[in-house]
């Protein structure tokens, strides 16, 4: 329910996209039928590439390691590869990065201790604006920090093992706690900032993964974080993964889609 070198480069080959920031869900299940309305599947051309997050009619949130050429968005989804009527496809006409993260990590394709994975946020503006329906509803921004113990649920369809990548079909959410930016500090050799979440198990190998970047870290109905890195290979026990903390954006997220109609 959260990218990782070789895996995650033969998965997205050929749309010049290369996050090694991680994201799958591993020891997750089965989400609840439309249980997720904001979540987003953010495609390139015929590959899913992220997850990501309605905002509002018109845009969508996801992690700017993300980055691509070209982007459209599948919103109301639950099984992928099924004809459900309650889905949207939608075009993508604009992406925005957030201005301070270091787009040059898209071009790494190995970990490097030490480097700042902060403000790992973009805004997609959405070509037609979508219409809201019991299986496509926007996020609840956060009005507060979200706390230190706070029960969270992650979704995806990044993978679901940890050997070799396998994909489900349906859409997975994974229970995780919030917990100190020390646990994170401490399992990481990159930065772990104030710009980040650190949200997990340190108990059990539960984890995001390959495919589920951009996705939401939602704790009591409101979104707190957008999945963003996490340890190579993903599901190791004591490694919890890191999510952006979208309450530290909320002033550029407005500012941005304000500036950009």
């Amino acid at each position: 329910m959260w990218l990782l070198v070789l895996c995650l480069i033969l998965f997205l080959g050929g749309t010049g996209a290369a996050p090694h920031v991680q994201s799958r869900i591993i020891g997750g299940s089965e989400c609840e039928k439309h249980s997720q309305p904001w979540q987003v599947a953010v495609y390139n051309f015929n590959r899913i590439q992220c997850g990501g997050v309605l905002l509002n009619s018109q845009w969508v949130l996801t992690a700017a390691h993300c980055f691509s050429d070209n982007y459209q968005v599948w919103l109301g989804r639950h099984n992928l590869f099924s004809d459900e009527a309650t889905a949207q496809f939608v075009h993508v006409s604009g992406s925005f990065p957030h201005p301070g993260f270091n787009m040059s990590y898209t071009e790494i394709h190995h970990r490097v201790p030490g480097l700042d994975y902060s403000h790992d946020l973009m805004l997609l503006r959405l070509k037609e604006q979508v219409q809201f329906t019991d299986a496509v509803k926007p996020a609840v921004m956060p009005t507060q920090e979200a706390e230190t113990g706070m029960s969270c649920i992650t979704s995806g369809w990044g993978s679901i093992t940890t050997g070799a990548i396998k994909f489900p079909d349906d859409l997975q959410c994974l229970e995780v706690q919030l917990l100190p930016r020390e646990d994170c500090e401490k399992a990481h050799p990159q930065e772990v900032t104030e710009f980040m979440l650190c949200a997990g198990s340190l108990k059990n190998a539960v984890d995001t993964c390959v495919g589920d970047s951009g996705g939401p870290l939602v704790c009591n109905g409101v979104l707190q974080g957008i999945m963003s890195w996490g340890m190579i290979p993903c599901g190791v026990p004591e490694s919890p993964p890191l999510f952006t903390n979208i309450f530290k954006y909320k002033q550029w997220i407005e500012d941005t889609m304000t500036n950009n109609p």
